[in-house]
């Protein structure tokens, strides 16, 4: 998400601190339930007890996971559920890998009417291809459900695209970690893992890099707690550059709040400050993931990188952008409560996103982009080694940098 009004959510009343909120999340049958009965609700079995619910209704989303204790991952916002497709802007349903089409601004971006000569909150406007109406279930089985969609886009220079999507939505068993993330599950961690496999192919007139290219962007909201830290390894880069941007998102990130460890960036997940950091194809690993300390979840996601370098679409806020091709391929979006700075956003919930690149697609091509989404629940020990190995940095240095002690 980038810079544009926040719709609130769910509600907490009650409850004064972030925590406590999160103490009173819905368990996994009781979201299914309401899912049932104001949506849809696609549940596939993962192991031990891990279960993943899908949404063909919510355009399509992978709506959240129950892992060993913790009985749902994403947000779920119920009475925005309840309200239907009736809000301005964007039907914020959640969920943990929901598909969208980017970029978002710029003069190649699909979010704003032709012509805008400004962009602003007021005027910013999720498409109604794909934040309405359904995907339609082509296949389900036990382990995957297959999804479509004809979706139609407009950028600000007028420049209509027209696609079918697919998704492929299915579930990771832990013998495939060895290949997925080059790991093997430690003894009593439980563990869900699930992947999106998006196609969106064009179904219109040949694409010009000269008047916009679009392209896959997945996004996954989860719940924020006091305790959560995203965290992002990078690669290192001639020229001293930071490995990442954040001030065209939504201004600087402040220091405590966003920082290196090593060859990680750390972020604070904790719904009481908007901001949003980005990692560019040269700089990220194509992993990232985030950890919630007082809850011992790891999140771990794994997303296509080309091999070589490729465009990537601009979602930084100008209506003419001097290099609309420099976007970022991960980004994290941390949501805040603008009318109480410090206080915890309604909506309690921080982004993980990947996107895949743009290219000039011809009538009747196609791009792909796999965004996969791993948890994991257990002991501390055992997590702080998969988190070492997998995203390059100890949970007891995450915690000490984002939370020192005495602070």
């Amino acid at each position: 998400m980038t810079n544009r009004t926040i719709c609130l959510l769910v509600f907490c009343s009650g409850f004064s601190s972030l925590q406590g909120c999160l103490s009173s999340s819905t368990g996994f049958e009781s979201i299914r339930i309401f899912l049932d009965s104001n949506a849809d609700a696609i549940v596939l079995e993962g192991e031990t007890g891990s279960k993943l619910l899908v949404s063909p209704r919510l355009q399509g989303r992978i709506m959240t996971a129950k892992v060993g204790s913790v009985e749902s991952t994403g947000l779920v916002p119920q009475k925005t559920i309840k309200e239907g497709e009736s809000h301005a802007h964007f039907n914020n349903f959640g969920g943990i890998d929901r598909f969208w089409i980017g970029p978002e601004a710029g003069q190649y971006g699909v979010y704003f009417p032709p012509g805008a000569k400004e962009l602003t909150r007021d005027n910013w406007q999720v498409p109604a291809s794909f934040d309405t109406g359904a995907f339609t279930v082509l296949e389900k089985n036990e382990r995957t459900v297959q999804l479509h969609k004809e979706i139609g886009v407009t950028n600000l220079l007028g420049v209509e695209f027209k696609t079918t999507v697919t998704r492929e939505i299915g579930l990771i068993p832990s013998s495939a970690l060895d290949t997925e993330l080059g790991i093997e599950l430690p003894a009593g961690v439980s563990y869900l893992g699930c992947y999106s496999d998006n196609r969106l192919t064009n179904t219109g007139k040949d694409w010009d890099p000269k008047t916009g290219l679009v392209g896959i962007w997945i996004l996954g909201m989860f719940n924020a707690s006091d305790q959560s830290a995203v965290i992002a390894p990078f690669k290192s880069a001639a020229g001293g550059k930071p490995p990442y941007s954040d001030a065209a998102y939504f201004g600087k990130v402040a220091e405590d709040r966003l920082k290196v460890i090593g060859q990680s960036v750390i972020f604070r997940g904790d719904a009481r400050k908007v901001g949003k950091f980005g990692l560019s194809q040269e700089r990220t690993t194509g992993l990232a993931g985030s950890f919630d300390f007082g809850r011992n979840l790891l999140t771990v996601v794994r997303f296509s990188v080309p091999q070589t370098m490729e465009r990537y679409g601009n979602s930084t806020w100008n209506v003419t952008q001097e290099d609309p091709y420099s976007g970022d391929v991960f980004q994290s979006y941390n949501n805040g409560d603008g009318e109480n700075p410090g206080g915890v956003a309604a909506d309690a919930f921080f982004e993980l996103e990947s996107a895949s690149p743009v290219r000039p697609l011809r009538k009747g091509e196609s791009i792909s982009h796999r965004h996969a989404t791993y948890h994991f629940q257990g002991s501390r020990k055992e997590l702080d080694k998969l988190a070492s190995k997998i995203l390059g940095v100890s949970l007891d240095k995450v915690q000490a940098a984002m939370w020192p002690a005495g602070s």
